[in-house]
């Protein structure tokens, strides 16, 4: 289809303290406001910090425990990055989705999780790392996708 002339638009005028802006054949009534124009922030339930302390017996509350589960979440996140160099999924992926599943799977924030439940959210996130493409190659060749708690903490203890 050709389109031949081009698209006007026809401004109406304010008429009788009323605006009416015309366009095209459409109409749109209503008071606009030109004066000073205050801007109001609006806060959606996010907290603009972290809390100042996990409950006691969630995984947050201890060091180590949290920061294996950290040191897992990016893991993920990498072998998900060298998934989409291989072609599988799409090019871009949201790093919130893996706390949504773990808050999803656990009934809990990430770090909110009991200590009681700490294997199995380990558990839940080495199948994660192991169901990537980079993890089922590294598996089928004998190389590991991730230290043990025991040897993180350790590594940890050293430095």
């Amino acid at each position: 289809m050709k389109r031949t002339g081009s698209r006007r638009v026809e401004k109406g005028t304010i008429t009788k303290g009323t605006n009416v802006t015309s366009i095209t054949s459409s109409t749109i009534h209503g008071g606009v406001h030109t004066g000073p124009t205050t801007v109001n922030q609006i806060h959606r339930g996010r907290r603009s910090s972290r809390p100042t302390e996990y409950p006691v017996g969630s995984i947050g509350r201890d060091l180590t425990l949290r920061n294996y589960i950290r040191y897992l979440v990016e893991r993920y996140h990498r072998f998900r990055e060298a998934d989409s160099s291989f072609g599988r999924g799409p090019a871009r992926f949201s790093y919130a989705v893996i706390f949504k599943n773990i808050e999803r799977e656990f009934k809990a924030p990430t770090y909110f999780v009991p200590e009681a439940r700490f294997d199995e959210l380990v558990e839940y996130l080495q199948q994660r790392i192991d169901r990537t493409i980079l993890g089922k190659g590294n598996r089928a060749r004998g190389i590991r996708n991730y230290a043990s708690p025991k040897e993180f903490a350790a590594e940890q203890a050293g430095r």
